[in-house]
């Protein structure tokens, strides 16, 4: 009877570790050094790489913890250098390599040093001179999905925000709400717009004249690009950012 038990639970043991789900859970759950694969990836990385038929692309990827990423492009010197986004979800190939997961295309990256580093479609590294035009440096500020889905649930339609000193626009249906960390203020009813094409939009009144425009913005302190570029003029005073559209 001892015996049988003893085979029982060595049958057991051996079934377990043979379970191709439970050792995959496992390796995904950890890395050598303690932390999820997750840890290692997520982030917001940038740089500008290279182009067939343009200068350059000014690319940057949000890696978020819950396997969602934002993806935003703008092509110089190419379609007027209009930004666009994309969003979508990514998976952990392991504790250094993130994949988009795309329907018609594979982009997957390696994390290296602090960086994130393009792969090529095979899933290698590039190799070469220009090897060091495909890493992409960290950046701070990527994260802003519980600010944007606030904006939302308010009603905003778009946001936008620049530094010295720290200034805030918020567009709805209906109004505009601008002020600035001084404690200037407009808060007046939303035009319709003056010009409304797919690269500007342009809402004057006696107040302030405000110009969006669809190129890639950094935010002159923290280099985080948003795909709207913002000016404001309020009197004699000219307030320039970045900004977003809210869907």
């Amino acid at each position: 009877m001892h015996k049988i038990l003893l085979f029982a639970v060595f049958v057991a043991t051996m079934a377990a570790c043979n379970n191709p789900s439970t050792q995959e859970k496992q390796k995904e759950a950890t890395d050598s050094t303690g932390k999820s694969p997750v840890t290692h990836l997520t982030g917001t990385y940038q740089g500008t790489l290279p182009c067939a038929d343009c200068p350059g692309m000014d690319y940057q990827i949000s890696l978020y913890d819950d396997h969602t990423y934002s993806e935003l492009r703008s092509y110089q010197g190419r379609g007027q250098n209009m930004a666009t986004v994309e969003t979508g979800t990514w998976k952990a190939v392991n504790d250094s390599i993130a994949m988009l997961e795309q329907k018609n295309d594979s982009t997957s990256f390696l994390a290296s040093a602090g960086k994130l580093i393009l792969l090529d479609k095979a899933g290698k590294r590039i190799e070469g001179v220009l090897a060091s035009n495909y890493e992409l440096k960290p950046v701070e500020g990527g994260d802003m999905r519980t600010l944007l889905a606030e904006k939302k649930s308010s009603g905003v339609n778009f946001y936008a925000s620049g530094n010295e000193p720290f200034w805030s626009l918020e567009l709805d249906k209906k109004n505009i709400r601008f002020k600035t960390a001084n404690g200037d203020s407009v808060y007046i009813p939303l035009p319709g717009p003056a010009t409304f094409t797919d690269t500007l939009k342009i809402y004057k009144t006696s107040q302030i004249t405000i110009n969006i425009r669809s190129t890639s913005c950094a935010d002159d302190m923290s280099g985080f690009m948003r795909p709207n570029t913002v000016q404001l003029t309020i009197g004699d005073k000219t307030y320039s950012g970045c900004g977003q559209f809210i869907k």
